[in-house]
């Protein structure tokens, strides 16, 4: 069994509770049963596997099924051990240590490409809580991918992942994507709560009625942008964008909550688009 504060694979835990840490490392900490096996079924490549004694008496089918699905061993850890260096407030007696997903892209100097359909993309939203949300909707709705401008939040972040329940793990993602690298073909949707009509680009309303907002094409690449609730999207993203959306709120409300808008609209985005295929008709 695990006692040492000094053991390595102890030492790796701590070292990716920090943003310095993960950075220079590469990984990922997984803490709880669920993630833990969704990147074993996810085909992530695990480190480390570490159990609690208590954990693996009374999961033991499951540690099975993510040492089946990794190929990676479980060591047995004190629990003492894994509550200091956990970075949940409740650990749940698993944890484990993952390379980043095959699907994870940092954009830099490249034009990003995007495949036909609806994809999301968070202009700094800087609470990592708020984007693995993000990531959980966006997949839940069927979104082909991911996109982070510079300045949000790491998917690597443990909140992050925990928040997503495992769809960072599985939804294609793109990092550091600024608003020039983006390609000149997609549609460009900004949600904002309160739309300027000033004339220069179209607005829609979304949940006022069954047709598709002008311009819409389910077949084309399709990118909502959602911003930080404090900030909202940056100025140079509303300047590239093609038609401006908001979501119906009381007058009382100033705004939702990033992540329910972004949900909110990605669910009603896509019923939209499934109308308005051809078969649907």
């Amino acid at each position: 069994m695990i006692r040492s504060r000094n053991n390595p694979q102890v030492r790796t835990i701590r070292r990716l509770r920090s943003a310095h840490g993960r950075r220079n490392a590469e990984l990922l900490l997984l803490e709880g049963p669920h993630l833990a096996a969704a990147a074993a079924e996810a085909g992530l490549t695990l480190r480390h596997l570490l159990v609690t004694p208590d954990f693996q008496s009374r999961h033991g089918d499951l540690v099975d099924h993510i040492e089946h699905e990794s190929g990676a061993r479980a060591a047995v850890i004190d629990p003492q051990r894994l509550r200091e260096q956990a970075d949940a407030d409740a650990p749940q007696g698993i944890a484990a240590v993952a390379e980043s997903p095959g699907t994870w892209k940092t954009a830099g100097s490249t034009t990003a490409l995007l495949d036909p359909g609806l994809h999301l993309y968070a202009d700094g939203i800087q609470d990592p809580g708020n984007l693995g949300a993000m990531a959980r909707s966006a997949e839940a709705a069927g979104a082909v991918s991911l996109l982070l401008s510079p300045g949000t939040a790491r998917p690597g972040h443990p909140r992050a992942l925990r928040a997503s329940a495992g769809s960072l793990l599985r939804i294609p993602l793109c990092t550091d994507v600024d608003v020039d690298r983006l390609p000149s073909d997609i549609r460009l949707l900004a949600l904002t709560p309160h739309p300027p009509d000033h004339g220069r680009v179209a607005t829609a309303t979304l949940f006022s009625d069954d047709r598709v907002p002008s311009g819409l094409v389910p077949t084309d690449p399709i990118l909502l942008a959602v911003g930080s609730e404090s900030r909202g999207l940056s100025p140079a993203l509303l300047a590239r964008a093609d038609l401006l959306l908001a979501i119906p709120i009381a007058p009382a409300v100033e705004s939702l909550n990033a992540t329910v808008a972004a949900s909110l609209a990605l669910f009603e985005l896509r019923r939209l688009l499934e109308l308005a295929q051809p078969s649907r008709r």
